[in-house]
């Protein structure tokens, strides 16, 4: 087995280690915070990041450990502890990632609600947390007479120059296990996400324009087209022939009543359209539901998109890393070295800046009831019985007729249901 390191760390690439580490830590922090002391921040799209910031924290911790893992010695409870979070925590990232495009194609093909959506969430866990522990745990126990322990230095120190030591990890005698189990696993669920990404892009984007197709004027009254006659009757003088046989009938009678003579006179002018209040209400608000769920998915989407580039900017630089390392194992550039240990340190400062992103109405909300700045009581219970009023008035409208909310008109009430899975 090996003992200390004898290279010498490197004392600036260790503290950059540490410096993106803080930011993490203090992004998590700020996401546990805001998601306990309100309601506000607990969206299903949140909530993934919240559970994913678990494992951010503790990939921070090993993170900052740094090299002092390495200096203890590779097989000093340090070293394992390290190489044990970094094996379970960084793939999880990336399960946690795919758990979010899940969600996405749930809700928009499968019409998932809120309650729904949370019922599946310990599935992720069980898949994003219990599967990396098992396999993590598994590698403590692994040990070989020629290749020595699983967990180690994660460079090795033969190369020539020495490069930079990172932290201890699965030392490059098991350099494979990385590949089967870190690296292959985390690229099927980047590439899965994106698959659903494209599909539920397309998806939204034929929705998108069947709503708009559907909400143009001649849609709103089938009436709007028909041509309007306006009917003027006009008296006039009329020359009538005498016709002495009628006149003598006439007298006989023992009352008669007398008609002017008149005549009609029709006149067919185009009327502007005058289209029926009622229908082209009813017909607006189903398709304002109908559009508000689907822009409801949208921004969920993109907040899944955001954190899939985020993932993206911390899987690409160390990737790239490893397959250099594998094809060069004696000469790894230090750049690759210093990219690959400030994007992983940044992990959980990333997913930070997304969840703050996306809740900033929260944020604001969150900060005037702190800091007691803003609008007094009343104006807040008046808002939130204004707010409690329009949404009644959605659902009214959505349980009144059909929208365009699919490849077929559907239930508008499927409209709603979409737009409460993401609320």
């Amino acid at each position: 087995m090996a003992g200390h390191a004898k290279d010498t760390p490197m004392p600036a690439l260790e503290t950059i280690e540490r410096i993106a580490s803080s930011f993490s830590l203090v992004g998590t922090l700020i996401i546990f915070v805001t998601f306990a002391s309100s309601s506000d921040f607990r969206k299903p799209i949140n909530r993934l990041i919240f559970y994913a910031s678990w494992g951010n924290t503790l990939c921070s911790i090993a993170s900052m450990i740094s090299q002092s893992g390495i200096r203890d010695g590779q097989a000093s409870p340090l070293c394992q502890f390290q190489a044990f979070l970094i094996q379970m925590f960084v793939p999880a990232d990336a399960f946690w990632n795919l758990a979010m495009a899940i969600n996405v194609y749930l809700t928009l093909f499968k019409k998932y609600n809120a309650q729904q959506l949370k019922a599946v969430e310990w599935k992720y866990h069980l898949a994003c947390y219990g599967v990396p522990f098992v396999m993590a745990l598994s590698l403590l126990f692994v040990e070989t007479h020629a290749k020595g322990k699983v967990y180690g230095p994660a460079v090795s120190i033969k190369a020539h120059p020495p490069p930079p030591q990172l932290w201890c990890w699965i030392s490059p005698p098991w350099d494979y296990l990385r590949l089967a189990l870190c690296y292959a696993p985390a690229w099927i669920a980047i590439l899965a996400a994106l698959t659903i990404y494209v599909i539920a892009g397309h998806s939204l984007l034929q929705k998108r324009q069947q709503l708009r197709a559907f909400n143009t004027p001649s849609n709103l009254n089938p009436f709007d087209s028909f041509k309007m006659t306006d009917v003027q009757v006009v008296s006039e003088a009329l020359a009538v022939p005498s016709d002495p046989q009628r006149e003598t009938r006439s007298s006989q009678r023992s009352t008669t009543t007398t008609y002017e003579p008149y005549s009609v006179n029709i006149m067919s002018s185009p009327m502007t359209p005058r289209p029926s209040a009622p229908l082209v209400s009813m017909q607006g608000r189903k398709n304002r539901a109908a559009m508000e769920a689907n822009s409801a998915v949208w921004g969920y989407t993109k907040v899944a998109l955001l954190f899939f580039v985020s993932l993206l900017v911390t899987w690409v630089p160390s990737s790239i890393n490893r397959v250099y390392a594998l094809v060069h194992p004696n000469h790894v550039p230090k750049s690759y070295e210093y990219a690959a240990g400030i994007v992983l340190s940044l992990m959980g400062f990333w997913n930070s800046v997304i969840y703050i992103a996306t809740s900033r109405a929260a944020c604001a909300a969150l900060v005037r009831r702190v800091f007691g700045k803003g609008r007094g009581k009343g104006e807040e219970v008046s808002e939130m019985a204004a707010k409690r009023m329009s949404e009644d008035r959605g659902t009214t409208a959505t349980m009144q007729g059909r929208s365009v909310s699919g490849d077929t008109l559907t239930d508008s009430t499927e409209a709603l249901a979409i737009r409460g899975s993401v609320v």
